[in-house]
């Protein structure tokens, strides 16, 4: 059996074959129409001037990161099994799609008009330990999906647990911490890039991967997560 997902007034209902497995809530207004700040208007929000690099934020919706909470919250529960089960990125990647063709319909084509999906990278140990990339595991749904090319042009140089860290923390930490692989921008000038992740807690994670995607020559970079972190 497949996951399938469908928009439904305010969420995605999702389905495992035929069964319905719960709703993912979807983002609602207020939120920062630039980096998906739930809670204030874009006029309002004071987080996206310490961000950069990208055009904007798209979120399908909230993350809880508490797993106490989070069983309420079948996007926030998936994101949390996600960490430990590569499968939920069927169900994950299948809501993303639905976000990008139903949910933003009105800027559905500069969404849809992207020419590459960039995953953002994990470090090398980390991969080894986790053995799966969600961010890439992701990119492969929502690309096949919508035929866009996935392109993994990223390197994390140090293995850095982000959630360990605070807001000034992390700001400093993601400094030097992505580079450029070699034949990057060869596969990056003049493209539309549209990153993929599971989650945005800070923004400082997109903000320095997209700077380095922009300056190689990328026409946009607009970011798409499944759950904007509650903070």
């Amino acid at each position: 059996m497949e996951w399938s997902c469908r928009k439904t007034n305010n969420e995605i209902e999702v389905y495992f074959g035929p069964f319905l497995k719960g709703k993912y809530r979807l983002l609602q207004e207020p939120y920062c129409q630039i980096c998906a700040h739930s809670g204030v208007t874009t006029e309002n929000c004071s987080w996206h001037h310490s961000l950069y690099g990208f055009d904007k934020i798209y979120a399908m919706g909230k993350y809880v990161p508490y797993p106490g909470r989070a069983e309420d919250d079948l996007l926030s529960y998936h994101i949390l099994g996600f960490k430990k089960y590569k499968n939920y990125a069927q169900p994950l990647g299948r809501g993303l799609e639905v976000t990008v063709r139903e949910v933003y319909k009105d800027l559905y084509k500069d969404l849809l008009e992207s020419t590459v999906i960039v995953p953002i990278p994990l470090h090398n140990e980390k991969l080894k330990e986790r053995g799966y990339n969600q961010s890439l595991e992701l990119a492969k749904v929502v690309g096949s999906r919508l035929n866009i090319k996935v392109e993994e042009v990223l390197l994390k140089t140090k293995d850095i647990d982000m959630r360990r860290l605070n807001w000034e923390e992390r700001r400093a930490a993601v400094g030097g911490l992505y580079s450029l692989q070699n034949n990057a921008i060869d596969k990056v000038k003049s493209q539309k890039i549209l990153i993929i992740d599971d989650v945005v807690t800070t923004g400082f994670t997109v903000s320095e991967c997209a700077s380095l995607l922009k300056n190689a020559g990328a026409v946009s970079v607009n970011v798409l997560v499944a759950g904007r972190t509650v903070l």
